[in-house]
């Protein structure tokens, strides 16, 4: 991986709501020809991409798991029709993913606890990180509903860890947020060891439909 960082994953998400990112491990991508997750997944991506391919590497996500101050249950068929029918009705293609990411819910669901995010990530963060695995915090179209104090509470939470990590229990920090001074969604990483500075990685549409890539260099 870029960095030099473990191949191996534990992804920690913030504000996971009904914890579809959280089944990440399930779906299939298709990103410039980089072909990424099982090949006969029932939910597949291919957004519109602009720029180089990503890098293509093999690793492995151990782990996932998420929390929401107020986690959306797909298991219960009331709260499932009220997470559907924010979709506008012009949107088909997302109807049906969500139909299918539903039943993906209902055979498995994801490892998602209700809890604040600083209170969560505190929890986290002081478990024992497995040596040989990259552990990482993401948060995508979340982090401007976090209150100010519990925003700097996570970035003191995570630099605190960044100052611990090591090359064999590395840290990271991705997001994808909407940047208020240009008004697009930008992908950004912070990892450690290292300055932890964020680095620009690309920009997206909102859900997903195109991606602008820029990578980062090795």
């Amino acid at each position: 991986t870029a960095r030099g960082f473990p191949p191996r994953f534990e992804l920690l998400e913030i504000g996971s709501s009904a914890g579809l990112n959280l089944m990440i491990d399930r779906y299939h991508y298709d990103l410039a020809g980089v072909c990424i997750g099982p090949e006969d997944a029932p939910l597949s991506f291919t957004p519109e991409w602009q720029g180089l391919p990503p890098p293509d590497q093999s690793f492995t996500i151990e782990s996932i798991r998420g929390c929401d101050i107020a986690p959306v249950d797909l298991t219960n068929p009331k709260q499932a029709e009220r997470l559907a029918a924010y979709i506008w009705p012009e949107h088909k293609i997302r109807f049906e993913r969500m139909k299918t990411a539903i039943a993906l819910v209902n055979e498995t669901p994801p490892s998602l606890e209700a809890s604040g995010a600083g209170d969560w990530m505190a929890r986290q963060l002081a478990k024992p990180q497995k040596e040989g695995e990259t552990r990482v915090l993401m948060h995508s179209i979340v982090w401007q509903y976090i209150p100010e104090e519990e925003q700097n509470r996570i970035t003191r939470l995570m630099e605190e860890a960044g100052s611990k990590a090591t090359a064999d229990r590395p840290l990271a920090w991705l997001s994808l947020e909407a940047n208020r001074h240009n008004y697009r969604h930008e992908l950004t990483v912070r990892y450690w060891p290292g300055n932890g500075q964020p680095v620009k990685l690309g920009e997206a549409h909102a859900h997903g439909v195109w991606v602008k890539w820029l990578g980062v260099k090795a």
